[in-house]
């Protein structure tokens, strides 16, 4: 069970990204600032920069490491309803390569979310993969319709149904309905048991449980509801040409409910030359619960190419 702290070993330098709509964007610029290299890592729905802390100081000595919180997530603002859109996360993310990374090879890390965010990005600025993005790791993704499982039997799937209309009725009002829910007796623990299982796969410990439980608290209720509205009907997959021009990874957890391994398989298939990797025993918070693997596979992603390497 690899769980080192996490928190950052320097104090991040803190940036606002102002996006077109005007939307303020948290940022957090670390690691090795004058590195030639400068990488960008997108959480997942529900959590925050906070969850590549595993990510980040591993890092640290070979690239400018830049984290942000998604519209609606952390210390983000949010917009106008409606604003939380797949799309719109791919233009949020152009004017945060634009402010944090103006110069120099860029490589782009997405979680779950964020690895739609990436392909959103693709589809609108084909241009920029090859130069300045260089590289492009999605993890625990997808890029067609997220129908997940939950690890329920197949026949329960109406109850995913319910959940997403649910979320779309209750509207403007979800947020008061979670503050209700908190209020609950026992609500802590049986949040942590469902957080527990939907994100994980194997043993992890408590302050992992927390970290998660206390991102997804912490989320804009607008920002639930509609990007939930997103992931059924979600088509990035002609995004993925764009990626063939880039050195492209791409890893599942094997015990994944939520964006299964046959979602990472298409991705991987419709990329030529893209690595495959799915980890045994381990569920949709890989990049938290086997970092050590994660960050193995990312490092090369970052460093110089060795002069035998190129043609």
């Amino acid at each position: 069970m690899f769980d080192p702290s996490c928190q950052p070993a320097a104090t991040p330098l803190a940036a606002d990204v102002v996006t077109d709509d005007g939307v303020v964007l948290h940022t957090e610029i670390s690691g090795n600032r004058s590195a030639p290299v400068t990488v960008v890592f997108c959480h997942g729905y529900g959590l925050s920069l906070s969850s590549w802390c595993l990510q980040r100081d591993a890092l640290a000595s070979h690239a400018r490491v830049v984290t942000w919180d998604q519209r609606g997530h952390g210390l983000s603002g949010y917009g106008r309803p409606g604003s939380g859109v797949i799309d719109r996360l791919g233009r949020d993310l152009y004017h945060v390569i634009s402010q944090t990374a103006p110069v120099g090879p860029v490589v782009l890390v997405g979680h779950s979310m964020g690895g739609m965010t990436i392909m959103a990005l693709a589809e609108q600025h084909p241009e920029l993969f090859g130069h300045p993005v260089t590289g492009v790791a999605l993890l625990a993704t997808s890029a067609g319709p997220v129908t997940p499982s939950f690890g329920l039997p197949a026949g329960a799937a109406a109850l995913q149904l319910a959940a997403h209309w649910t979320a779309g009725w209750l509207g403007p009002d979800l947020g008061q309905v979670l503050r209700l829910v908190r209020r609950l007796p026992g609500y802590r623990e049986v949040a942590r048991q469902l957080v527990r299982r939907l994100a994980f796969g194997a043993r992890v410990s408590a302050v992992m449980v927390d970290l998660v439980l206390e991102m997804i608290e912490d989320t804009h209720p607008a920002a639930v509801t509609d990007l939930l509205q997103q992931f059924r009907p979600l088509d990035k997959r002609a995004a993925l040409a764009a990626l063939a021009r880039v050195s492209t990874l791409v890893m599942a957890g094997e015990r994944d409910t939520i964006t299964p391994p046959r979602d990472s398989e298409a991705i991987a298939a419709a990329v030529p030359g893209a690595d495959l990797v799915t980890v045994p025993d381990d569920g949709h918070a890989l990049i938290l619960e086997r970092a050590d693997l994660v960050n193995e596979w990312l490092l090369p992603m970052v460093l110089p190419q060795p002069l035998s390497d190129v043609s």
